[in-house]
């Protein structure tokens, strides 16, 4: 799993750029308001004289009071009951007063009742109690009867209007239930008439008896096709065996307390005996046939020979006369069996014929009554559905009808729930406040000098401060601060023993940053001076340095490269001819043009004369060749240069030296030249050794630490005669 790790050294330089983005702004803001004070002062001014006119050049105003009470309203839902207004009712109530339809209305009213009195203008506004349902309502005008006059008019139009709407509102709602009621009568009388044409076309006797007969009938022939179907199955068995059907059929028999041979003709011995085919209900269990009733009579006669025969075959032998004679009564009666088992089998298939066609006459018997069953449910079912049908619009008709009867009443009796608390006051002179207008005139003014000096402040990119400097240039480091001299005029060279004591030390703080800076290599000594655009300080602040870096005891040569309009020869009050134009012309070596200046270890080359096409001739090789001989010569070469904007001479002489310095002028330079600058610079390979920030600020905080400088200075307390005696201390 991948983690993120962030450095110490990283969480701390993002924490200080954010202090330092914070720092910036804070310190940009206070430099803005120290600076444009006066223009708050200004816009606060005039917000208070608007005010004190608009409030002088008002008319004079006289105001009546009236209150209206809002109480509930009743609501009609399932239920009549009474609901206490809610926030959008009263916007309503104060949205309709202030209307210009009521204003109108009251005015007509005014010209209808009160016809002398002249027109005037009257303002009115409402305004509801916090916490409760009155409103005030207050008419401002310029004739106090008028204002009165106007103020009761108006409420009784407004008590008028509400009247009239709520009339209106309630016919509405009158006619809708009116209409609902129509339309419930005429749902009742179409269903009424539906079921009365229902039961004249059906037998509403047969319908209403709530019985249908034709289905207890079908269900009736149903089990007696059941029965006479379970009577066929037991004659296919019976048919398949007789012997085994007739013993089942004489168990039961005797179960049941009856002869099986009862009833029936006795069958003479060796003759067949008479048998006729009865109806079916003879062999449902109730009787039994001839034929079956000889059946088993035989049978019986045939156990009695064979009893018979086995008795004398213990007594005598096969050919005995006896049991001859027996053995063929024997087979004769077994013969005679075997003819009364064949007629039952043909009487069970005529029974099976006929039951056969009875199941089918009920089968279609079924059919029929089914179909009957099936449409007299229906009518059954369409019958109870009208019925039911006419009962509920019948009961809602009436519901409805009862209904409306009650909201007539209700309505007869019911007031609007809106009425006049109190009626207008005499109206009274409006004594005018001027406290708060002019506090609100003030605050006013303030808040647009404030977003004028914002907006402003958004135009205006120049850097006020080095934490400003730090935000929009954070990869330029920053070699020192000179802070701003109040005085008028050029400012002096520094000398020694200076009593302007940040002043100094600012130099020499950027002396000491030019000395122990890692310059990863060889310390510089070609140094170069520029800035973006002119009246940057960039001659004072080159002119100081040299002389800071010449008073530390090193040997300086302090050259005038803005070979237009260059001024440092002024400042140390020298001539300004001969100089570097006229070494790089050839014209004589540039030691010629050399001159010493007032300061210890400082020489001075001067501009020399303005001559055309100096970016030319700094672009030679005798510039390079000067460079390199000052160098040698010297342990710093100092250049002041024209600005980077301006001219193409430092771009262009620039690569040659060894390093760049550039100056900045707070509250001055815009950021965007200054960067344009040294985007330049960067383009033409220049080493841009760092930045000096000018003319700063101390009394911004970033710059207190620099006041500590006049702590150290503690000059000697002496006798006056002694110190001018004294050597000077460097």
């Amino acid at each position: 799993m991948e983690q993120n790790l962030t450095l110490p050294g990283q969480v701390q330089s993002s924490t200080l750029s954010r202090i330092h983005e914070a720092s910036a702004k804070f310190q940009r803001y206070k430099i803005l308001l120290r600076r444009r004070w006066w223009f708050l002062l200004l816009t606060a001014s005039i917000g208070v004289c608007v005010q004190a006119l608009r409030i002088t050049g008002r008319p004079t105003e006289f105001r009546s009071l009236a209150k209206l009470v809002a109480g509930g309203q009743m609501v009609i839902n399932d239920s009549i009951s009474w609901r206490e207004q809610q926030q959008d009712f009263y916007g309503t109530i104060i949205e309709t007063v202030e209307s210009a339809e009521m204003k109108r209305r009251a005015l007509d009213r005014v010209r209808a009742l009160n016809p002398d009195v002249k027109d005037s203008d009257v303002e009115i506004r409402v305004a509801q109690t916090k916490g409760s349902a009155i409103f005030n309502i207050l008419a401002t005008g310029s004739e106090p009867k008028y204002t009165r006059i106007f103020l009761d008019a108006l409420l009784d139009e407004f008590i008028g209007f509400r009247q009239n709407i709520r009339e209106q509102a309630q016919g509405k709602v009158l006619q809708q239930f009116l209409s609902e009621v129509v339309a419930k009568q005429k749902v009742m009388e179409d269903s009424l008439e539906r079921l009365t044409k229902f039961k004249t076309a059906n037998n509403i006797l047969t319908i209403t008896n709530g019985n249908n007969l034709a289905a207890h009938f079908l269900a009736n022939l149903e089990a007696q096709r059941d029965a006479q179907r379970t009577t066929l199955e037991e004659l296919k068995l019976a048919i398949a065996n007789v012997n085994a059907a007739m013993e089942a059929r004489e168990r039961m028999l005797s179960a049941a307390g009856a002869s099986p041979t009862g009833g029936g003709a006795k069958a003479s011995e060796g003759g067949s005996a008479p048998s006729s085919v009865k109806t079916p209900e003879t062999t449902s269990g109730r009787g039994m046939t001839m034929a079956e009733q000889d059946y088993l009579r035989t049978k019986s006669k045939i156990t009695e020979l064979k009893t018979k025969l086995d008795s004398l075959l213990t007594q005598f032998k096969q050919q005995h006369p006896m049991v001859q004679d027996v053995s063929e009564e024997l087979v004769a009666q077994k013969s005679l069996l075997a003819s009364y088992a064949e007629q039952i089998q043909q009487e069970m298939h005529t029974q099976m014929g006929d039951i056969q066609r009875r199941v089918q006459v009920l089968d279609a018997q079924i059919l029929e009554k089914q179909k009957e069953a099936l449409d007299l449910g229906s009518k059954i079912a369409e019958h109870d559905k009208l019925e039911k049908a006419a009962e509920a619009a019948k009961l809602a008709y009436e519901k409805l009808f009862e209904r409306v009867e009650s909201i007539q009443s209700i309505f007869n009796t019911q007031a609007d729930y809106v009425a006049i608390q109190e009626r207008a006051t005499p109206a009274s002179e409006n004594v005018e406040d001027w406290v708060m207008p002019i506090v609100a005139g003030l605050v006013g003014g303030v808040g647009l000098g404030i977003v004028i000096l914002l907006l402003f402040d958004r135009l205006d990119d120049r850097m006020n401060s080095y934490s400003e400097f730090q935000a929009l240039f954070p990869g330029e480091a920053v070699l020192g601060q000179v802070p701003e001299q109040r005085n008028r005029g050029d400012v002096a060279l520094l000398r020694p023993n200076d009593d302007r004591h940040l002043y100094a030390e600012a130099f020499r703080n950027v002396r000491s940053s030019i000395l122990f800076k890692n310059w990863q290599g060889k310390p510089p000594k070609t140094i170069l001076i520029t800035s973006a655009v002119p009246n940057e300080g960039k001659t004072t602040v080159t002119s100081n340095l040299a002389v800071t870096m010449a008073l530390a005891g090193a040997r300086v040569l302090l050259a005038d490269c803005d070979l237009r309009r260059g001024g440092v020869s002024e400042l140390f009050k020298l001539p300004s001819t001969p100089g570097l134009s006229e070494a790089l012309r050839g014209k004589l070596h540039w030691r010629d043009a050399v001159q010493e200046t007032s300061t210890r270890n400082l020489d001075l080359l001067a501009r020399g004369d303005v001559f055309d096409q100096t970016s030319e001739m700094l672009l030679s090789k005798t510039a390079e060749e000067m460079l390199k001989e000052m160098s040698e010569e010297y342990d710093y070469v100092i250049f002041d240069s024209a600005p980077v904007l301006v001219a193409d001479d430092t771009a262009s002489f620039a690569p040659k030296l060894d390093t760049v310095l550039f100056v900045v002028r707070m509250s001055s330079t815009m950021a965007r030249l200054s960067g344009k600058a040294l985007d330049l610079l960067y383009e033409r390979q220049v080493n841009i050794g760092g930045v000096i920030l000018n003319r700063s600020s101390s009394n911004l905080k970033e710059y207190t630490y620099y006041n500590y400088a006049s702590y150290y200075y503690a000059p000697a307390k002496t006798n006056p005669q002694a110190a001018e005696a004294a050597p000077a201390k460097s």
